[in-house]
């Protein structure tokens, strides 16, 4: 999240003068000894287990929890530290709402067995169960007399990303019964199903909420709006590729994007009180570079009895580069796979693949299965 990324450059800020609890204890004492000096002529000095040394750091204990809870209010105003409620209060200010969970959507083809003389009627709500989900079809259709098929949007009854990721075909059950005999099947993997905006996510927005004030159409405008349509979407890249175009690549949690999903952003976008009304605004799938891993490390002889921890972190450190590398427009790098295995903990890896492979703004590098090798203990 490249907003969040700008967020983390601001400064640090407190509202308590970074004071700790362990000066806020011993200030306390300080000023009851010079203030008993003042008044009496006499110094003291507080044993540490004197009764009123022991007071005062009773005292100190609530004091700073009071310092705490204003430190967090000071912060909870500021859109770098601000969470939960306060965050959505903040947001009030740009006008923008966090995000509910969403469910994901298909589209489903009925089938009739055979030609009917009369047209076949499909209720909106009829239900269709893959594996343990339910997905109920959005608004009432029809197979007219003499055709066998028609194709219907279809939203799961369970929302969040829980219902992403069916495959096409893979929910066929027919729940609730038609009039006549008929299968049923999805077209397009299901998608755009997406949890409650998180702080990090809706912080974002807030960030580029400005830039949609504007009607001249800048980039962080369009990445605003793409991104209030959807948290499931991760990736987005705003490019033009001729005169008067606006293409805007896409990724959705973290996969290619349905053809289902690009036809809705793009009818969302396309508002005109979201784009200006020269803009020619279309919504792509990024192109896919495939490339491949393959890589074999070694530990130190001196870690032999840390292999299966290390083991592990390889395996996470690969998952790592995957994830870093699954982003529009970024070149495939070796070298960051490099770093992050022999973060790790290894004693060296020798990398196979993937080689240095230039990608261009409306490409993503996608990986097959890794191919990861140990290769033993070696001294060093």
């Amino acid at each position: 999240m490249e907003g969040i990324e700008r967020l983390k450059n601001y400064p640090d800020v407190t509202f308590i003068e970074a004071v700790s609890f362990e000066e806020l204890k011993e200030q306390l004492i300080k000023d009851y000894e010079k203030q008993y000096k003042e008044l009496t002529g006499n110094a003291v000095t507080l044993a540490a287990a004197d009764p009123y040394r022991l007071i005062l750091y009773a005292c100190a204990v609530a004091i700073y929890q009071g310092y705490q809870y204003e430190d967090k209010a000071g912060k909870m105003g500021l859109l770098k530290y601000s969470t939960g409620e306060f965050l959505d209060n903040l947001a009030a200010l740009k006008g923008v709402i966090r995000n509910e969970a969403a469910p994901a959507k298909t589209t489903m083809r009925f089938l009739l067995s055979a030609e009917q003389s009369r047209k076949a009627v499909i209720p909106k709500g009829t239900r269709v169960k893959g594996q343990e989900l339910y997905f109920e079809i959005m608004e009432t259709g029809e197979i007219p007399a003499g055709e066998l098929t028609a194709d219907l949007p279809a939203v799961c009854q369970t929302v969040g990303t829980v219902g992403n990721g069916y495959a096409k075909g893979d929910i066929t059950m027919l729940v609730d019964p038609l009039p006549f005999n008929a299968s049923v099947s999805n077209i397009d993997i299901t998608s755009g199903g997406a949890d409650r905006e998180t702080d990090d996510e809706l912080a974002e927005r807030i960030y580029l909420a400005p830039s949609s004030y504007s009607t001249a159409g800048p980039e962080s405008a369009y990445e605003y709006w793409v991104k209030t349509y959807s948290s499931s979407i991760g990736e987005c890249r705003v490019i033009t590729e001729s005169p008067g175009e606006v293409d805007i690549y896409i990724t959705v949690d973290g996969e290619l994007p349905s053809k289902t999903f690009i036809e809705q952003l793009a009818a969302y976008i396309k508002d005109g009180g979201r784009r200006p009304l020269t803009d020619h605004v279309v919504i792509k799938a990024p192109e896919a570079v495939e490339y491949e891993i393959e890589f074999t490390y070694y530990i130190r002889s001196a870690d032999k009895d840390m292999i299966a921890t290390i083991q592990n972190a390889v395996q996470a450190a690969c998952n790592n580069f995957i994830s870093w590398q699954k982003k529009i427009g970024r070149d495939i790098t070796p070298a960051q796979l490099i770093c992050e295995i022999m973060q790790a903990g290894v004693q060296s890896v020798e990398v196979k693949k993937p080689l240095y492979t230039e990608v261009s703004d409306s490409q993503i590098g996608i990986v097959s299965a890794p191919v990861i090798t140990y290769g033993g203990l070696r001294d060093g």
